[in-house]
């Protein structure tokens, strides 16, 4: 069902749709969708039927109908098949409603030679097409310098393990070294020259296009080229990019369907790229849910799903750069605590307009996990300790952000919740993401941790509420070489 939040039996100005004052919160749109007669609406949904339509492009009677007359013409108040009749049907409703420029080519008077007067008139109506077209985005995190990795140095050092049950009083020197040590292996990049690569267009895959002519709509989705097709139309009908897909809807405001208006067109296709403005906003938030409803996440479960007692995900996308989100969030991006928003009611919201491509794509993901956890655990996740939950969702966004970006080191931490033990634990390289600004993070023999997958640390993660025993269900749970280290690890970042 493609929902409308503005009347279908109206062209309104883009200038129009974009001016409409916001929606206060608490309160709610109405919205507008032809549906068949037999459409069955879920008990306690409130609507008004506003008109009984026919929609001749809809009725099944004419399915096999060619898709242009043999003829190539019709003639006013003549019927000889079931072409003519569709012509005839069409060409009334548009002319009812002042609509025939809509519907034909090139409206035309013929002379027919058995008539003595003009009163039989022809015209040449619009063939069936499928509309059709290729949608790109603009990507600018190729643009910005990067440091390569190009090799590593390897040093060694003996780290001393605990003695005596780990209590170190009353030890006198002869006790000391008795205490074991291990040999700890210490990597450290080495960084290339920087390289500064121009941004690009890439494909924009997943996304919903609605061809709309007044009350017909006709969807195709973007393959990964960004190509898509429809189904057929008559005449002339407007492209819409609508930014939602079965699981999840991205909202320009507090509950408005955001949407990116196209050309009105006949017989051509829509080749699209998108640059600058709520479009890219959009089009990045989008890429980053589509990744996590429809894309590969290493086994990791999903935020929760769409289905008739449940509701789409919705995301607010806030049009400025850093939010109010309380002491305990992040300041690109917010969620909803320990409850599911049901309805229109967007529980997640985005603060990263004009922010750089990545940063959008990141705070998206790092949203999106808080809601796969809320739905892995419900009593869990409400009463866990914000480092957890905090510290999952930084885990998360740097692994799945780093398969669209690899080069990707994880975001800045600001809040001492935001830290990187999950990076941690699944790294090889034992140095720091973003030493300068990160908390917690130290020198390389602080962090002797690698090996664990990201779906492990999910695992055990489930049930679990606070920082301690999250680490103790990783050890018990899974065999791993390094776990001896986990437990300085987790200390560090206390």
């Amino acid at each position: 069902m493609y929902l409308s939040d503005y009347p279908l039996d109206w062209e309104f100005t883009d200038e129009y749709l974009d001016n409409r004052p916001e929606i206060p919160e608490g309160e709610f749109p109405e919205y507008w969708i032809a549906v068949p007669v037999d459409k069955v609406l879920p008990s306690g949904v409130p609507y008004e039927i506003l008109e009984e339509l026919y929609i001749p492009e809809e009725d099944p009677v004419f399915n096999n109908i060619p898709s242009e007359s043999e003829k190539g013409y019709t003639r006013k108040g003549e019927i000889t098949d079931h072409e003519d009749l569709l012509m005839h049907l069409l060409n009334e409703a548009y002319t009812l409603t002042g609509n025939e420029k809509d519907l034909l080519n090139t409206p035309k008077k013929v002379k027919i030679e058995e008539a003595e007067d003009e009163t039989y008139q022809m015209w040449i109506f619009g063939a069936r097409w499928w509309p059709s077209g290729t949608i790109k985005i603009w990507d600018d995190n190729v643009a910005r310098t990067h440091r390569p990795i190009i090799g590593y140095t390897t040093t060694y050092e003996y780290e001393e393990l605990p003695c005596n049950n780990g209590n170190s009083e009353g030890e006198d020197a002869e006790d000391y070294l008795k205490c074991p040590k291990t040999k700890v292996t210490i990597k450290t990049p080495i960084y290339g020259t920087p390289v500064t690569k121009p941004g690009k267009y890439i494909p924009l895959r997943g996304a919903q296009v609605l061809m709309r002519q007044w009350f017909t709509v006709r969807q195709g989705i973007t393959d990964q080229n960004g190509y898509f097709k429809t189904s057929s139309v008559r005449g002339s009908a407007r492209y819409i990019l609508q930014w939602e897909r079965y699981e999840y809807s991205i909202r320009n405001g507090w509950i408005s369907q955001a949407e990116t208006r196209g050309p009105k067109l006949k017989k051509q296709g829509w080749y699209l790229h998108i640059k600058g403005g709520t479009a890219e906003y959009y089009g990045h938030i989008h890429r980053a849910a589509h990744h996590y409803y429809y894309g590969n996440i290493k086994g990791l479960r999903q935020p929760p799903k769409n289905s008739f007692w449940k509701t789409q995900t919705k995301i607010r996308a806030y049009l400025q750069s850093g939010g109010d989100c309380g002491s305990s969030s992040n300041s690109a991006g917010c969620h909803s605590s320990g409850w599911r928003a049901f309805g229109l009611y967007s529980p997640i919201k985005i603060y990263t307009y004009q922010s750089p491509t990545i940063q959008t794509y990141a705070t998206t993901i790092h949203e999106l996990t808080h809601s796969s956890h809320w739905n892995m655990n419900r009593s869990a996740f409400r009463s866990s300790e914000s480092k957890v939950k905090e510290s999952w969702a930084r885990g998360v966004q740097w692994e799945l952000t780093r398969m669209i970006y690899p080069d990707y080191r994880g975001g800045a931490t600001i809040l001492p919740n935001y830290t990187q033990v999950v990076v941690d634990m699944i790294d090889d390289d034992f140095k720091t993401t973003q030493p300068s600004t990160n908390r917690g993070h130290h020198n390389s023999t602080k962090d002797q941790v690698s090996g664990y997958t990201i779906k492990q640390i999910e695992d055990a993660l489930n049930g679990q509420k606070n920082w301690n025993s999250w680490r103790d269900n990783i050890k018990n749970k899974y065999n791993n070489p390094t776990e001896s280290h986990l437990d300085k690890l987790f200390k560090n970042y206390e």
